[in-house]
């Protein structure tokens, strides 16, 4: 994928939950995220970020499933490199804050940035600090965490002066003809290169200025009203339940006494019921002896 960051969603546009792709894929099972879920909410961690410090799964899996979540590329950390253009176009400030790393350049000219943990509001601020035409990647956590505490940044923040002037026809990385840039040993292997700048060349192009901050200032702000909005609903919530749970405790005791009131009804009646009863026994009898009474009165032929 190169030029745009591509969105993956299903087809009612809303992006499958990390949790539920986890599961799907046999990595953590629905206790673990309930689990990881509770924890994340006591300490303030990322989902992924509990996943992986309890062991229940590796960072790979997890970049793995994040980049296919955001279809996205996932990159090994045998095959991380930069050079020193792509480098200059992130101060260290804004790649710590991004949590994100520019690498190099692909083939059709976009800038290769790799990420930890994709967000929308992360590649938004990507977009607005290098531009529409990059192609982000995913890649483990801990490669992101080493190369924001290297000194591969620092030595290309805020300098003009970069070595390699990508040719994006030539393919992705190559340095110019003269002079040959000096190649450092990367942080996350030792073996992929990263290519540092040569002194005294000039970059292609400047870097752009961040405006980070007021994006992240909207977004907060947008976050906070919804949040509040959301704790209205709660407490809301909460006085309807404690309503409801008033009536249904006002309802239980007037069946109850309205279950006592039938039982002594039903009592009182069987009584008179065997009352009657007991009278018409007694009838009966009285009319029988009449019958009687009548039959020896009356005259005989």
């Amino acid at each position: 994928m190169s030029d745009a960051v591509i969105d993956q969603s299903n087809d009612s546009g809303v992006r499958t939950a990390l949790g539920t792709l986890l599961i799907e894929r046999g990595l953590i099972d629905v206790q673990q995220l309930d689990d990881a879920l509770r924890i994340g909410a006591d300490t303030g961690e990322r989902l992924g970020e509990v996943l992986v410090r309890m062991g229940w799964a590796s960072e790979e899996d997890l970049a793995r499933t994040l980049a296919d979540q955001w279809d996205l590329r996932y990159l090994e950390r045998s095959a991380i490199s930069f050079d020193g253009n792509a480098l200059s176009r992130l101060s260290h400030e804004e790649a710590t804050r991004l949590e994100a790393l520019p690498m190099q350049f692909n083939e059709e000219g976009a800038i290769v940035v790799a990420l930890a943990e994709p967000t929308d509001a992360r590649l938004l601020a990507l977009r607005s600090l290098l531009g529409d035409r990059i192609d982000c990647v995913v890649v483990a956590k801990s490669a992101i965490d080493a190369g924001l505490r290297s000194d591969l940044l620092a030595k290309n923040e805020g300098t003009a002066d970069v070595a390699v002037v990508t040719d994006p026809a030539a393919g992705a990385g190559e340095p110019a003809e003269e002079p040959q840039p000096e190649v450092q040993p990367s942080p996350w292997n030792g073996t992929a290169p990263v290519v540092a700048p040569a002194a005294g060349e000039a970059t292609s192009e400047e870097p752009k200025a961040t405006d980070f901050d007021e994006v992240a200032k909207t977004l907060s702000d947008g976050l906070s009203s919804q949040l509040a909005s959301l704790r209205a609903i709660v407490v809301e919530a909460e006085a309807a339940r404690e309503r409801d749970s008033l009536e249904l405790a006002r309802l239980t005791a007037e069946l109850s006494e309205r279950t006592n009131e039938l039982t002594e009804r039903t009592n009182e009646l069987t009584e008179r019921t065997g009352e009657l009863n007991s009278r018409n026994d007694t009838l009966k009898s009285m009319q029988q002896k009449l019958r009687e009474l009548a039959d020896s009165l009356e005259p005989t032929n």
